[in-house]
């Protein structure tokens, strides 16, 4: 926990070196995670699992001479995980999206925003949840490391608060397919790669 912490106050200094540039300043953001596990198999439904999101972020507009347009980053300490019926694999991953950024002005107090980009995904840890009911279940794994897309909509109030929804997934298998399930399914079936997909609902407020 303290490694996890020390990363994220790590990324909070090296943002504030740039806060003094016009156009840039830097915020906190959190949020709640619905991953959901997508099997290249049909053999396999996995259900939705909950989570969240929490990290430093930057902003950065201005570009170009387009005074809504710009860019913002994020290193986020998220919460993911596979989970079916009572079996649940909890994951804790590091996560830099990296997004363009389009914000439109509605009066001085309100405004709304579109983003999309890419993200890396690093896991730092994951733990099992392994009832004897599906202990069937062996060898569920999760890769080191990941890369996907991120798309976003939301508001953004007194300029400073953004409130929005996120919809995240991976262009990798997150999980290895070396395990099968037994008595889950009613025989062994190989359950194949998994990519997740993640709907976030999140609130960043700007210094």
């Amino acid at each position: 926990m303290k490694k996890k912490m020390t990363m994220i106050m790590f990324a909070i200094l090296w943002m504030s070196a740039f806060s003094l540039q016009a156009g840039i300043r830097i915020g906190a953001k959190a949020g709640v995670n619905l991953a959901k596990a997508a099997f290249n198999t049909d053999a396999l439904k996995s259900d939705n699992f909950t989570g969240f999101q929490v990290g430093p972020i930057i902003e950065i507009s201005g570009f170009s001479g387009f005074s809504g347009l710009g860019i913002d980053a994020a290193v986020l300490y998220s919460q993911q995980g596979v989970k079916f019926s009572s079996y649940e694999n909890k994951v804790s991953a590091l996560d830099i999206p990296v997004n363009l950024k389009m914000k439109f002005s509605l009066l001085d107090l309100l405004g709304m925003y579109i983003s999309a980009g890419p993200y890396l995904s690093f896991k730092l840890n994951d733990q099992e949840n392994d009832p004897e009911s599906l202990s069937q279940i062996k060898g569920l794994t999760n890769k080191k490391s990941g890369a996907g897309l991120n798309f976003g909509a939301g508001v953004e109030l007194v300029k400073h608060l953004q409130v929005g929804v996120n919809y995240q997934f991976a262009l990798n298998g997150d999980y290895n397919s070396n395990f099968s399930l037994g008595d889950y399914l009613g025989n062994l079936t190989p359950a194949g790669n998994a990519k997740t997909r993640i709907w976030s609902i999140t609130a960043a407020y700007f210094f």
